[in-house]
């Protein structure tokens, strides 16, 4: 490439203190959103940003990489690209470790439920069955045989925050189809396992490493 080419290259690139306003604005959008734990589609950022500062689509994407580093530096969150079915979409994480997990969530029962059906899908090493989550959850004092309402929370709203993944899956042999339970993008990086882990040891005077698997798997996000 020829040396003008290269400073045509460089002259279209945006000049950040010139979109110093509408990272400021993509920052406080997403800050927002974070609060819902519902990811945020590529196309919803673009549309407020062409709304509020009239920004072109073609600078969203450095916008949202300086976003990035301020929601980083000043608040320890972290955007982070999920895969999906259709367009890009983010969550908000934090990008520092903490010594608790799922702070966001407010509700002691919610927090209770969703920690405790993570341990179950972690310590069994596989998907879970809908009717093992229920009975599992049942026998630990966290659901009702009528709490409906809990039911959704794992079914819908969990699943909706990608702390959950809930899915149908056929059986081959039997040609049935059922639901099952499994970590979601959002858990993934932003529970650790190791601390679940902990918390069992506790509970069953153990150490970690009793569980030999799970040990391995906790202790190689570290």
């Amino acid at each position: 490439m020829s040396q003008r080419k290269v400073n045509k290259s460089r002259d279209t690139r945006p000049d950040i203190s010139e979109l110093e306003p509408a990272i400021k604005e993509c920052v406080r959008y997403i800050l927002c959103r974070e609060g819902g734990k519902i990811p945020i589609k590529r196309g919803d950022i673009n549309k407020h940003l062409n709304t509020v500062c009239q920004t072109p689509q073609n600078q969203v994407s450095a916008i949202i990489v300086e976003a990035n580093k301020v929601l980083k530096k000043v608040y320890g969150y972290e955007l982070l690209e999920v895969a999906a079915n259709a367009g890009k979409q983010y969550i908000v994480i934090l990008s520092q470790e903490c010594k608790s997990i799922l702070p966001p969530i407010i509700d002691e029962h919610q927090r209770k439920l969703l920690i405790a059906a993570l341990m179950h899908i972690f310590m069994s090493g596989a998907p879970v069955k809908e009717e093992d989550m229920y009975k599992f959850l049942t026998d630990a004092g966290l659901l009702e045989e009528n709490d409906h309402a809990s039911r959704k929370l794992l079914t819908t709203t969990f699943t909706r925050q990608m702390y959950l993944e809930y899915s149908k899956v056929k059986v081959t042999e039997s040609n049935v189809t059922r639901c099952e339970f499994t970590w979601g993008q959002r858990a993934e990086h932003e529970v650790s396992k190791l601390f679940l882990l902990n918390k069992m040891a506790e509970a069953f005077g153990k150490t970690p490493d009793h569980w030999c698997e799970q040990y391995k798997e906790a202790t190689r996000e570290t």
